[in-house]
């Protein structure tokens, strides 16, 4: 996503060019727009890659890489996955900054949803999120990581059976040795 301060992003769109690695979207960087950068993930991993799984995670998080294929390597591509540290009947807060209201979500909880910081979902999961997306049927909702746990319980009841895999070492705290995901600034922006 392009930072506020056009020099970030011209040094950015120059590593980009020489490193070949990095994906600058045309979308601000702003928490309210965190859900639409969450399905341009997906749409690129779907037009552009040939992985069975796409890892969505955000710009202050290291991915020890190697432990993370460990991680899947013994999973079938054939299943479809949602892997992070899932929350189980989280319920909504109804007042202060993270406030959700009964005609955002009426219900008492949420459907199982991996913390933002980092998680894992197979490519049908993307496929869908991306074909819902372009039908206009994907409701979005600020909080995007519970957003994608809505989508995959959507997946998970209307299309195929989901693989829920929690794991606390998608990490949100800091730096922890053996770890998936690292926070490099673990008290916020």
């Amino acid at each position: 996503m392009k930072n506020p301060r056009k020099e970030v992003n011209a040094v950015l769109k120059k590593e980009a060019a020489y490193f070949g690695d990095i994906v600058i979207l045309p979308l601000t960087e702003l928490y309210e727009l965190v859900v639409l950068k969450t399905i341009t993930i997906c749409e690129f991993g779907v037009q552009n890659l040939t992985a069975a799984y796409i890892m969505k995670c955000d710009d202050d998080t290291f991915i020890r890489v190697d432990t993370v294929l460990k991680e899947i390597e013994g999973i079938s591509p054939n299943k479809s996955l949602y892997m992070g540290n899932l929350n189980l009947l989280h319920r909504p807060l109804r007042n202060g900054k993270w406030a959700v209201t009964y005609e955002e979500w009426p219900e008492e909880a949420y459907p199982p949803y991996a913390n933002g910081p980092g998680y894992i979902i197979s490519i049908d999961i993307a496929n869908y999120v991306i074909s819902r997306h372009g039908n206009r049927r994907l409701r979005l909702f600020k909080m995007e990581d519970v957003r994608m746990g809505m989508w995959v319980e959507q997946f998970n009841s209307s299309m195929r059976a989901v693989q829920y895999s929690h794991s606390w070492k998608f990490c949100q705290y800091g730096c922890m040795e053996n770890y998936f995901t690292h926070i490099t600034n673990p008290r916020g922006k």
